[in-house]
Formats: structure tokens, C-alpha cells, sequence
């Protein structure tokens, strides 16, 4: 069935009297500002499936004290942790590809050629992708120049993100060698992703988009160390996808960055999103156990990985 359309107005009243949003902390016309200049309905209301609903009596399913300034709190809280991955995963990749590049080297038995006939073997696709960056890429004269040709070393420069952790994980299956991440690449593809098309990530702490996980049990191991954190905590937090993913990102960054100013410098960004703009409006939050849990846990974990770099 195919909904009303809503001017600002509307969508307004309908948070109001259909859902049970409060304009007590910003007001109705704040809100329109909003909605008008900095964010839109549909992803502002995501993030109030963070929140319980009423059960029964008059106000069944409308949500229990929750403020429109709580929605928009978390909007920013998750742009500003959108914007932290993507610099994290920016880094993971350019790491990744040194740490292919020189094992390569000290290999003798791939001479960079093989490893993308396996490549191409697989995802034919790839190639084609490749081929349509020969008129209308930044990489074309690359391209144009390798094309029918290409060997890892160059290959590199003429794929993206998702095709170079294909690449990634083939050569480490078939070569195989210590403190490759080809287990835990894919986290990284994801977050990276949906970082990248500004996906919200902080509307399903409540409710996961997905219950499917298959749990990275050597970064679950890892954490295991990490004092305040129950067995019963990790299991719980790290069945969240986002969450999970989130931390892999942070365990891939620990290991691979190979630059220590790089990875202290991103590690105190970090830490200080964390322990600051995150509680600049920490009493938004305070009633809502579900939040701080999972506040409380990143927090934790980010405090590790910053103790180790610093």
C-alpha cells in the first residue's frame, strides 16, 4: 500500500501524533529547520527504533518518552562515526595493498601475472569493470596501457575496494602467510560500503538489519583480554553486525597499519570522538539502557586499541 506523500509540516504532526515524538528540548520549528536544511524524515525516524514502544492502553505504539531531539542527536552522532570509518578503511586499504605488494615480492613462486589469471578466472566480471575505466577514469591511461596485461603491481591502481579484497584474499588462500587478514576483509568491505553511501549505522542497536552472523572468532578471542567486558557482553554485542563489523575494522587497523604516527593520530580522533561528542549530550541517553550498553562496550574497546598504539 502506497503511503500519503508528507510536507515538512506533516511529517511533523505525524511524529507527533501518530508516534508519540516530543518537541520538549527542540521545538517544532527548530525541527522544520532541520528537517528542511540538514537531514531528511525517513532517516531521522530510523533512529527511533532504538526506542520501546507502549504495549497496550492508550497509547499503544506510540514511543515512550522519546524526544525528536534524541533522533537528531544520534543523526550526527552517526555522521561523525560514518566519517571516522571512512578514514579508518581509507588507511586499511592502503596498508593492505603494501602488505600484498611486498609479500609478492619475497614470493617466487607467483611471478604477478598467475595470481591474475586466477583473478579474472574467477570474477570475469573484474576485467570488464576494468575495461570500461579505459575512456572515462582517472586511471585510463593505466588501463589502456595494460590492458590484456596486467600484473599485481599495477592492477592495484585500476580496481576498487571490493575488487582488490578478491584479489587479497585469493593470493593469501593460495599463498599462505603470517598476518594475512584475508579472514577478516570482508568486515572491512562492508563498513566501508556503507560508510561510503552514508548508510545509517546506529538505527539498529535494538534491532540488527540482520540476525545472520557468522562471528569472527580470533578478534572475539582477541577482545577477550580486554578487562570489564563479560563473556556474556561480547557474545551479546558482537552478534550486532554493525558492531561486530566495527570492531574486525578496529582489529584489522591495529594490525596492518604499519605507520605509527598514522595509527596514533587516528586512535586519538577516535578516542576523542568517543569520549567527547559522544557524551556531549549524554543525558539524551541516560534512560535508555540499550544505548549506554553498547556505549559502554565500544568504549571499552576503543580504549584497548588506543592503549596499544600509544
Amino acid at each position: 500500500m502506497r503511503k500519503k506523500k508528507l510536507s515538512i509540516d506533516e511529517q511533523i504532526d505525524y511524529m507527533k501524533d501518530k508516534s508519540g515524538i516530543q518537541f520538549n528540548i527542540v521545538n517544532e520549528e527548530e525541527a522544520k529547520k532541520f528537517l528542511t536544511n540538514n537531514n531528511y524524515y525517513f532517516k531521522i525516524k530510523s533512529y527511533a527504533k532504538n526506542y520501546e514502544k507502549y504495549i497496550e492502553g492508550e497509547n499503544a505504539g506510540k514511543y515512550i518518552n522519546l524526544e525528536f531531539a534524541y533522533l537528531k542527536e544520534m543523526s550526527t552522532l552517526d555522521m561523525y562515526f560514518r566519517r571516522i570509518i571512512i578514514k579508518m578503511t581509507l588507511d586499511i586499504e592502503h596498508f593492505l595493498k603494501i602488505q600484498l605488494l611486498r609479500d609478492f615480492s619475497r614470493n617466487d613462486e607467483e611471478d604477478g601475472y598467475n595470481i591474475i589469471d586466477d583473478l579474472f578466472e574467477r570474477f570475469p566480471y573484474i576485467e570488464e569493470n576494468i575495461d570500461k575505466k579505459s575512456k572515462n577514469s582517472t586511471c585510463s591511461d593505466l588501463v589502456t596501457k595494460y590492458k590484456g596485461n596486467f600484473a599485481i603491481w599495477n592492477i592495484v591502481e585500476a580496481i576498487g575496494f571490493g575488487d582488490f579484497t578478491k584479489l587479497y584474499r585469493i593470493y593469501y588462500e593460495k599463498y599462505k602467510t603470517k598476518g594475512s587478514m584475508e579472514k577478516h576483509v570482508w568486515s572491512v568491505r562492508f563498513l566501508r560500503n556503507a560508510a561510503a553511501h552514508n548508510s545509517c549505522l546506529l538505527n539498529s542497536l535494538r534491532t540488527p538489519y540482520s540476525k545472520k552472523i557468522n562471528p569472527n572468532m580470533e578478534v572475539i578471542n582477541f577482545i577477550s583480554k580486554i578487562d570489564g567486558i563479560s563473556r556474556k557482553t561480547r557474545q551479546d554485542k558482537m552478534r550486532n553486525p554493525i558492531i561486530h563489523d566495527f570492531v574486525v575494522t578496529l582489529y584489522i587497523f591495529n594490525n596492518i597499519a604499519t605507520s605509527e604516527g598514522i595509527k596514533r593520530n587516528t586512535m586519538e580522533e577516535l578516542k576523542n570522538l568517543i569520549d567527547n561528542r559522544f557524551t556531549a549530550n549524554k543525558e539524551f541517553f541516560e534512560k535508555n539502557q540499550l544505548i549506554i550498553s553498547y556505549y559502554d562496550f565500544v568504549k571499552k574497546i576503543i580504549d584497548y586499541f588506543y592503549d596499544l598504539c600509544i
